[in-house]
């Protein structure tokens, strides 16, 4: 392919076909030409603003052209952009904008009350841009639309993503042009990818399932479809006007989708491949889904931390009458990722046996930004990844289990429980309180609170639940709170919550769903 940075891609395409759309939004479109200009003057007024190599530059907004114009922008500086998940809390976008040492904030109108509430708590941002006629305007006083040609290296990080992994507050993974580009490269050709090519992308940008996409079609040349948000409706309606060739969804959006009316008489005919991944997904749906797209399907697994997928379960292996095991494989890594199976000493287990996923490939990231320590916690000194996912190998395919840690993952999104629970500490009729994920039709897992209520109080689950939300972002507020004369705990003090999850998943093959 020959691209080997971010910024390489708008410069090959804007030179080579300026002309040709590049992306297509509800809102606008846009062609290569003008994306490589306007991310120029994106440039130009980062590097006024002070912004420099591998400096951060911060942006809350949903999926929008003006994302790509950022991105590639700060490439060109070999600057990093730094997306923040637009449904979190304002507490918790001022605290990734302030690990980040962002330099340069930018917020969608939509935006603009989680602004005012952490603009006197924002620590390095010397400039705030909100979108709109405010942008276009800051954008025109760039002046000449020049490259400014700084070229980034193999290892300079060109994606910060910030995940909440399995402990502590969201961390930001550093993902490098080679880590990147390694994907792109590789994967592309396994998924059919080509310049004629029409990718949708659904996915937020501010995950590797939403950036990582788009940016394979884009390395090609493809045309990409553009939605804000995931609006089922709105997504069939794409496939039948646009003619999508490719696209990734999570399962619960495979769900969403067959629900649409129009399905049935929408011309799907065009679709020749649907990636899915980021959370299990049901036998019933996945065979409901290629009966209504009648295309190829690949399971992906893969994580923030190895830039996207390393396993792939191929179209091949989709075979629900004649192999339907296969279906709960999430399939066979790359051939240039190694995966192992471990036990708690860091030994390989048997095959069939369950253990941690330990992952070595040139597509594991260059580490957590700021944080030597859960770096050198999370990749061994020669080179494996821990995971925190368990699984087994059988006949060649790696099966996932359970997660080694209590992360949950909610329509594909992750919820670290220590969050929820230090939000219902802190009201005053819980005493005690333990999260946990149990099963969830639609989502995958929902997230349920177990409360211990203080003596003398009464509050409801209706209670609790409105006062999570003020404190957490949405998807992270209990669905449901049952409560408990006591949680169970070990001698040292640490909650059972395994315990606690069985009679949920009772009958289950899996703890995961």
């Amino acid at each position: 392919m020959g691209l080997t940075t971010i910024a390489s891609i708008v410069r090959k395409h804007g030179g080579e076909s300026p002309t040709q759309v590049a992306i297509v939004h509800p809102a606008r479109t846009t062609t290569w030409g003008e994306l490589d200009e306007r991310s120029n003057r994106m440039a130009s007024g980062l590097a006024a603003a002070g912004v420099g190599a591998e400096d951060r530059v911060a942006r809350i907004d949903k999926n929008s052209i003006e994302y790509y114009e950022m991105l590639f922008g700060s490439a060109k500086l070999n600057a990093v952009l730094v997306d923040v998940n637009w449904r979190l809390a304002p507490p918790e976008m001022a605290q990734i904008i302030n690990d980040a040492q962002a330099k340069v904030l930018f917020v969608g109108p939509e935006f603009t009350e989680h602004l005012d509430k952490i603009r006197d708590q924002l620590q390095t941002v010397t400039e705030i841009v909100v979108g709109g006629d405010e942008y276009e305007g800051w954008l025109a006083r760039q002046g000449a639309a020049v490259d400014p040609g700084v070229e980034a290296q193999p290892d300079d990080v060109c994606l910060q993503l910030y995940t909440s992994g399995t402990t502590g507050l969201p961390k930001g993974v550093m993902l490098t042009n080679r880590n990147l580009f390694t994907f792109i490269d590789e994967v592309a050709p396994t998924l059919g990818f080509s310049e004629s090519s029409v990718s949708i992308v659904v996915m937020p940008v501010f995950h590797i399932a939403g950036s990582g996409w788009s940016l394979v079609g884009m390395a090609l040349g493809a045309k990409t479809v553009l939605h804000p948000e995931v609006n089922p409706p709105a997504i069939v309606e794409a496939i039948g006007q646009h003619g999508i060739t490719h696209a990734f969804f999570v399962p619960a959006v495979l769900q969403f989708l067959l629900a649409v009316p129009d399905l049935s008489t929408t011309d799907v005919s065009t679709l020749e491949l649907i990636a899915y991944g980021a959370s299990p997904i049901t036998e019933k749906v996945l065979r409901g889904a290629m009966d209504a797209f009648g295309c190829g399907f690949v399971q992906l697994y893969g994580l923030t931390e190895t830039t996207g997928a390393i396993v792939q379960l191929d179209a091949a292996d989709h075979d629900p009458d004649g192999r339907p095991e296969l279906l709960r494989s999430c399939g066979k890594p790359y051939p240039w990722v190694e995966v192992r199976v471990v036990d708690s000493s860091g030994a390989d287990v048997p095959e069939g046996s369950v253990g941690e996923l330990w992952v070595r490939s040139v597509q594991v990231m260059k580490g957590y930004w700021n944080k030597p320590e859960d770096t050198a916690r999370a990749i061994t000194p020669d080179g494996w990844f821990k995971t925190g996912d368990a699984g087994y190998w059988r006949d060649g395919f790696l099966y996932l289990h359970d997660r080694v840690k209590d992360m949950i993952v909610s329509g594909g999104e992750n919820v670290y429980p220590a969050e929820v629970e230090n939000a219902l500490m802190a009201h005053p009729g819980v005493a005690d309180v333990a999260v946990i994920g149990v099963p969830d039709e639609r989502w995958g897992e929902a997230v349920k609170a177990i409360v211990v209520r203080a003596p003398g109080a009464s509050p409801t689950p209706e209670e609790l639940i409105a006062f999570t939300r003020e404190r957490v972002a949405g998807f992270k507020t209990p669905k449901s709170v049952d409560f408990a004369d006591a949680l169970p705990r070990n001698p040292s003090g640490k909650i059972l919550k395994r315990e606690l999850r069985e009679p949920y998943w009772a009958g289950r093959e899996r703890s995961i769903n």
